[in-house]
């Protein structure tokens, strides 16, 4: 029982281990391997749990709790780590400047390992040991590169994850424990049980703290500010890693936390389903204007989970109400998972892509980039395969689910759901316009300039076809994945044939079938020709370049933004005061630090940004702290040999205390 995990476990950790050979090569390519094996245990841990029923057991003494829940979620780790790690024993090779594989093999590791303990431990004190854990993880990760402007992008992630995850946590650990009384009886059940006695204002601070760490982790309005900055600088594969699973962890996180310890009610329903309507058309919209290629992803990133929130708060605010309005409810929360898989599978996918151009050409900006296509066909492909999913278009995947969220919201007979699906259908056509965009800026078209672009390794390609491969066919043959899914017990017909709910039912196979004879048909009518080319007409002039006879990503919709300008102005804003606030966090930060380093070694040393520290000899006040106090303790030594150790023990409290409050004072 529970033997998958315990191996998927051990295989993360000897992973980590693995970091340790001294050549870096070796070292990524055979943690990226154990990578592999562990997500590979995931997904047999699945199939074990979908077979014989929820697991309870201990693991290393961790208390362990497989639920039905926990195994969707164990779904999406297993699927996106399988292929980002078979991906990233190719593509870390690009890294090897830094010559730190052991950074990566040890953070990539626990970073999978500390996910699947996330969704599985059976206690609150473990599940934040964890969530930290992935988020130290991570945040190593992100500046792999040691690049300048991810360093910087790592340390701001990290600070917001350490303000809006960290504390909220440990606070809503510390309201647990004062509820429960004791460390040995942190269990969810009894957590549950001391919250169902417990008075209202502790049911809304312990859900309000949760609520915060979720929406934060996942990218929710208004904490969205710190995600495209994030993924950009984080390695490909990690990025997929992070968008395609890492959210998802918070979504468990609102699930099991929230809706199942403290309970849900219509308001809070209703107000989780806004924030996921609000979410999507922000992220989406931002989106449709950037032209890093993994920028334009992070901001999709950040709509898709609106769309997911948007479906799991329908569940909240309907389920309760009983009656036909509950199927409907355990419908929208249905959709909700459906689309959290959904999304992890094609964004996954999409961010491969983008690292399979960035592994050939060097670069992820849409302006520099086109004509990939003819000498990358098997990465477009799996490109366009994810393109079409993300945006909705039948017979992906992304349709299904996001289907099935509409569906719920117009049937929930309350106008602000039905409003927000409303919302949600329109802003799937902004999406499939944004990612006209990330297509055909990068695939379509010719440019000399990468006349001599070949096809990434084949483990490469293998990862992103794993990906795109199962858009299509969980978009074909949703039954394949709604057993894992319908935790919510959703009343839906699904069958190899059709899915639906009521009356409202959908053909993927039929559909199928009619699309293929319509392109058939368009085929013989119009009998396309091949092999012939053209040069573009460039109006009798000489000096312009081939390679910019095209619509750069910057101007693909300049006019519509035009139009939404007010918009973005004050979308703008919520993001300055969001980097705001973490800026004066860093300034605040480097005061104290630059006050210890100058006090120390360095008296003329200015310390203005986070470079400057990192050239110092130190980079931790607290490190900086302690030097005075040993060079003062050495100097006693010297000067007072008989003095006993104890004296000095108090001296030093004395001169600890009196740095603390020249600090305060100043």
């Amino acid at each position: 029982m529970g033997m998958f995990l315990e191996y998927a476990l051990g295989a993360f950790i000897i992973g980590g281990l693995l970091g340790f050979i001294k050549d870096y090569k070796a070292s990524v390519k055979a943690s990226s391997f154990m990578a592999l094996i562990g997500s590979l245990a995931l997904l047999g841990e699945v199939y074990n749990v979908y077979i014989n029923g929820p697991e309870k057991l201990s693991i290393y003494r961790i208390p362990i709790n497989i639920t039905a829940t926990s195994n969707v979620f164990l779904l999406i780790i297993g699927i996106v780590g399988t292929a980002a790690s078979l991906y990233a024993i190719s593509y870390m090779d690009i890294f090897e400047r830094t010559g730190k594989g052991w950074v990566y093999a040890i953070a990539y590791n626990t970073f999978l390992a500390s996910m699947a303990l996330v969704v599985t431990v059976n206690s609150m004190e473990y599940f934040v040991m964890s969530w930290e854990l992935m988020t130290l993880s991570s945040f190593i990760l992100v500046f792999f590169s040691e690049k300048t402007r991810d360093v910087n992008a790592s340390v701001k992630y990290y600070i917001t994850m350490h303000f809006l995850d960290t504390i909220p946590l440990f606070l809503a650990l510390g309201t647990a424990y004062s509820l429960v009384g004791s460390f040995d009886k942190l269990g969810f059940d009894n957590i549950a049980t001391a919250l169902a006695s417990a008075p209202a204002h502790t049911k809304i601070v312990f859900a309000g703290l949760l609520l915060i760490a979720f929406m934060a982790k996942a990218g929710i309005v208004p904490f969205q500010f710190w995600v495209a900055e994030t993924y950009r600088a984080a390695p490909t594969s990690v990025s997929a890693v992070m968008a395609g699973a890492m959210e998802k962890v918070a979504l468990y996180g609102l699930i099991v936390l929230v809706w199942k310890l403290v309970g849900t009610t219509y308001i809070l329903g209703i107000a989780i389903a806004l924030l996921g309507a609000i979410t999507l058309t922000v992220g989406t919209l931002y989106a449709l204007r950037e032209t890093n290629a993994k920028r334009l992803l992070a901001y999709h990133s950040i709509g898709q989970m609106g769309y997911i929130w948007l479906g799991i708060g329908i569940g909240m605010a309907l389920i309760p109400k009983g009656g036909a309005l509950a199927a409907i409810g355990a419908l929208g929360a249905f959709a909700g998972l459906f689309h959290a898989l959904n999304h992890a599978i094609f964004k996954s996918s999409l961010f491969l892509s983008a690292g399979a151009v960035e592994y050939r050409t060097g670069t992820v900006e849409l302006e520099e980039l086109g004509g990939l296509g003819k000498h990358m066909k098997w990465t477009a492909l799996a490109a366009l395969f994810a393109s079409l999913a993300i945006a909705g278009v039948p017979p992906f995947n992304g349709f299904i689910s996001k289907w099935l969220i509409y569906v719920s919201g117009y049937q929930s007979k309350d106008f602000l759901l039905a409003f927000g699906a409303l919302l949600a259908a329109f802003i799937s056509a902004a999406t499939l316009a944004s990612f006209v965009k990330f297509y055909g800026t990068q695939f379509g078209g010719d440019m000399k300039k990468y006349k001599d672009v070949k096809e990434v390794p084949g483990t490469m390609l293998l990862g992103q076809w794993i990906l795109a491969g199962l858009t299509l066919l969980i978009g074909v043959f949703p039954g394949t994945v709604t057993g894992v899914l319908n935790v919510f017990n959703a009343p839906i017909k699904d069958g190899l044939y059709r899915i639906g709910f009521g009356s409202v039912l959908f053909s993927p196979v039929l559909f199928v079938v009619l699309l293929a004879v319509l392109i058939l048909g368009l085929y013989l009518s119009f009998k396309p020709e091949y092999g012939k080319e053209a040069k573009p007409w460039d109006c009798g002039t000489t000096s312009l370049n081939e390679d910019e006879y095209r619509i750069n990503a910057e101007g693909y919709y300049i006019k519509y933004e035009e139009k939404i300008g007010s918009f973005y102005r004050f979308s703008d804003w919520f993001y300055m005061v969001g980097e705001g606030v973490i800026r004066y966090i860093v300034k605040a930060y480097l005061w104290i630090a630059s006050y210890f380093v100058k006090i120390v070694d360095t008296p003329y040393t200015k310390i203005e940004t986070l470079d400057d520290l990192r050239k110092g000899q130190v980079l931790n006040a607290d490190e900086e702290v302690l030097k005075p106090l040993i060079r003062f303790l050495r100097i006693a030594c010297d000067v007072l040999p008989g003095i006993r150790l104890g004296t000095f023990v108090v001296i030093a409290l004395i001169v600890v205390g009196a740095v603390i409050g020249i600090l305060m004072t100043l």
